[in-house]
C-alpha cells in the first residue's frame, strides 16, 4: 500500500517537471488536513496548518506545462499531493489519472470512484446528493458507496447525507479568481460518520472540495486548476 500511495505522488510530478518545480521539496510534503493555505481554511476552519510545499507554485507549473483539464489533489492522511490530468470523459463522468494510472473519478465534481490507490472506492450512486450540493440547496438524501471485500466482491455501503449551506467565499487558485458558496455534507451509515465540504459557484460548478474516499484512505482535497 505504501508503494501505491508513494506512486500517486511521484507519478503526478511528471505533469509539472517540465516547468522546473522543486520536486525534491514536493516529495517531502507533509500536508495534514488540507492543501490550499487560506482557501482550504474555508472548508476546515481551525484544522489547517501551513503547508511545507508551495502548492500555488506547483499548480502554476502544471498549468503552464499542460493544456488540458487539471486538478490538484491531496490525500490528507498520507500527506501526498499531486496533479492529475483528464484521461477520459463520458458525459458528466471524468477520470483524472497520473501517468501510473492512479487517480480519481468525478461525476459533476463529486467523487464517484478511485483507482490504483488501494482500498479504492469502486463505484457509487450519488445523484440525489449531487443535485443538492450543486444546486446549493439544503436537504437530505441517500447515496451508496461500493468497496471490494477480501474476496474481491463489491460490497455496498449505504449512507444518509444531510446538506447544509455556509458562507460565500472569494479566493484565487493559481491566479484565477473564484467566487462560491460553502456547502457541507454530513453522512452517516453502518456506524460511520464523515463530513464532506464543497465550494460551489453560481453555475453549480464545484471549484474546491474535501471529499471522503473510504475508511482506510480518508479524505481527499481536490482543487480545480483548469476545468
Amino acid at each position: 500500500m505504501i508503494g501505491a500511495r508513494a506512486a500517486f505522488l511521484a507519478a503526478g510530478l511528471a505533469l509539472v517537471a517540465g516547468c522546473g518545480s522543486d520536486t525534491g521539496q514536493t516529495e517531502k510534503a507533509q500536508i495534514a488536513g488540507g492543501v490550499v493555505r487560506g482557501v482550504v481554511a474555508t472548508l476546515m476552519p481551525g484544522k489547517t496548518k501551513a503547508a511545507p510545499v508551495d502548492t500555488e507554485a506547483m499548480a502554476r507549473s502544471a498549468l503552464a506545462s499542460n493544456r488540458g483539464p487539471l486538478i490538484l489533489a491531496t490525500l490528507e492522511a498520507q500527506g501526498l499531493t499531486t496533479v492529475l490530468g483528464l484521461s477520459g470523459q463520458n458525459g458528466a463522468m471524468r477520470s483524472y489519472m497520473t501517468p501510473n494510472q492512479q487517480g480519481l473519478i468525478l461525476r459533476d465534481g463529486m467523487l464517484a470512484g478511485t483507482r490504483g490507490l488501494g482500498h479504492d472506492l469502486m463505484s457509487s450512486e450519488l445523484a440525489a446528493v449531487t443535485a443538492l450540493v450543486r444546486g446549493r440547496r439544503a436537504g437530505s438524501a441517500d447515496k451508496l458507496h461500493r468497496y471490494l471485500d477480501g474476496e474481491g466482491i463489491e460490497r455496498p455501503l449505504p449512507l444518509r447525507c444531510t446538506v447544509t449551506l455556509g458562507a460565500n467565499q472569494a479566493f484565487e487558485i493559481a491566479g484565477t479568481p473564484h467566487n462560491g458558496q460553502q456547502v457541507k455534507e454530513a453522512c452517516t451509515g453502518s456506524g460511520l460518520r464523515f463530513d464532506n465540504n464543497y465550494v460551489v459557484n453560481g453555475a453549480g460548478y464545484i471549484v474546491l472540495s474535501r471529499q471522503w474516499i473510504g475508511p482506510q484512505l480518508g479524505h481527499v482535497t481536490i482543487q480545480t486548476l483548469r476545468p
